[in-house]
C-alpha cells in the first residue's frame, strides 16, 4: 500500500490562507464569484455564523488534498457533494472523500469552536493522501487555518512504510492525530504499531509533547 507521507504545512500565512478559504466557500455558489476579501456584511444571507452550521460534506476542497494522485498540476479546487468528489485523474482514478464525523474544539482558546475535517484523496491501488484541516469562520465565510499532511519528519523516518492517519481526536484544546507505524517485518496490510502525534494551534499547527509510539489494536 503507498500512502502519503508529506510533513505537515504549519506556520501558513493567515491572509493567504483567508483568500484561498474564501474562494473554497464561493465554489459552489451559483451567484457571481465575490472578491476574496469581500466585507462580512457581502456573505449570503443563508451563510453560516457558528462553524458547526458548515456542510463540510458539500464544501469544496483545495486540489492540493489530491496533489499526490494527479499526474499534472492539481485543480485549484476539488468539488464535493455528498462527502466525495467525482473522478478527477482518468490514469491513478482519484477521488476526494471527506470522513463525515467532524469534530469541534476551541483549539486557540479565542472562545470559538474550530472545526476539524480528515479528507482523504484515494488512488491507484492503494495509495491514499491523508490531510487533517483546521477550518474556522472568517466573518461568515469558511477559513481553512492549517492542514497536517503527515507526522513530524522524525516520526515518519522511523516507520518502514510511509505512515497514514488511522485516527483523529481532539481533547481539550489539543488535537490527536495516531498514525501508523510500520516494524521492520510488517505487510503492507498491517501495521504492527501506531504513533500519537499532539498538535497545538497557535499561529498554526504545531507538535507539542512527545510522540508516542506503542502497540496498535487488531483489527
Amino acid at each position: 500500500m503507498r500512502t502519503h507521507s508529506r510533513s505537515h504545512n504549519s506556520r501558513r500565512a493567515l491572509a493567504a490562507l483567508g483568500v484561498m478559504a474564501a474562494l473554497v466557500a464561493l465554489a459552489g455558489n451559483p451567484e457571481p464569484a465575490q472578491p476574496a476579501d469581500a466585507a462580512v456584511g457581502d456573505a449570503a444571507p443563508d451563510a453560516p455564523t457558528d462553524v458547526r452550521g458548515i456542510d463540510f460534506a458539500a464544501l469544496a476542497q483545495p486540489g492540493t488534498a489530491c496533489a499526490d494522485a494527479v499526474s499534472g498540476a492539481p485543480p485549484r479546487l476539488i468539488d464535493v457533494a455528498s462527502g466525495s468528489s467525482e473522478i478527477i485523474d482518468e490514469q491513478s482514478f482519484a477521488q476526494l472523500e471527506i470522513d463525515g464525523e467532524v469534530l469541534y474544539a476551541d483549539l486557540d482558546d479565542d472562545g470559538d469552536d474550530e472545526a476539524v475535517v480528515h479528507a482523504q484523496c484515494a488512488y491507484g491501488a492503494n495509495g491514499v493522501q491523508d490531510t487533517v484541516q483546521v477550518w474556522a469562520l472568517n466573518g461568515r465565510l469558511p477559513m481553512l487555518i492549517d492542514t497536517i499532511t503527515g507526522p513530524p519528519a522524525e516520526v515518519a523516518e522511523e516507520s518502514e512504510l510511509p505512515p497514514a492517519v488511522r485516527d483523529v481526536a481532539v481533547d481539550g484544546d489539543e488535537l490527536i492525530v495516531t498514525f501508523t507505524h510500520y516494524g521492520d517485518d510488517d505487510p503492507n496490510c498491517c501495521p504492527s504499531s501506531q504513533t500519537v502525534v499532539t498538535y497545538a494551534l497557535d499561529d498554526g499547527l504545531e507538535p507539542v509533547g512527545e510522540p508516542s509510539t506503542g502497540t496498535a489494536p487488531r483489527a
